[in-house]
């Protein structure tokens, strides 16, 4: 059992892998201040002798961010860009086109508009995640993007993740370091 937290109430939030003999793990995740959490479970298989390789059982719904897009008549000297996610219409993301410093956010159905005849590229901010996304026609005026499924906090996917140990800790990355514990300290859902 590895953990960066213990789950407690002065903890604003933690999570915590099971790393078990059958070469199955548990993943949990808990954030608050609304007391949210997800659980997840996978297999890992070692790559070296310091070294294991996670998968876990949910794959993301969409793994790549992608757009389509078309010309617009009706959209004079216009761009109307809409976003959603495996959710819906992606409300209050943060927009920008072309690299400029101007941002303006989706409203309920998702949807921007820029003035502007041309389109390069369009970055978008959305609680943690920043990405930006190259048009490959300039011409398009009205486009449709579907964002991939988000690891906000932790990761919540994992695909072929190296993991490393050293010592008595698991580094899934420079942020998440685990501590071994032992297993009574373990708190999954009641």
């Amino acid at each position: 059992m590895y953990t960066n937290g213990l789950c407690k109430s002065n903890k604003s939030d933690c999570s915590q892998i099971e790393i078990k003999a059958d070469k199955t793990f548990g993943y949990l995740i808990y954030s608050e201040p609304n007391g949210s959490g997800s659980f997840t479970s996978g297999t890992w298989e070692y790559l070296a002798n310091d070294t294991i390789i996670l998968n876990t059982t949910l794959q993301p719904e969409i793994p790549k961010t992608n757009y389509t897009g078309k010309i617009n008549p009706e959209l004079d000297n216009k761009i109307r860009i809409y976003f959603s996610d495996k959710n819906g219409p992606l409300e209050y993301a943060m927009v920008s086109i072309n690299g400029k410093k101007e941002e303006k956010k989706t409203n309920y159905k998702g949807m921007v508009e820029f003035k502007t005849s041309e389109i390069k590229s369009i970055k978008y901010r959305y609680i943690m995640v920043d990405e930006e996304i190259q048009i490959n026609n300039p011409n398009y005026n009205d486009i449709e993007i579907e964002i991939k499924d988000q690891d906000i906090i932790y990761p919540e996917y994992l695909k072929d993740y190296k993991a490393r140990l050293n010592g008595r800790k698991l580094i899934l990355d420079s942020v998440n370091i685990y501590k071994k514990t032992n297993i009574k300290n373990k708190q999954w859902y009641n």
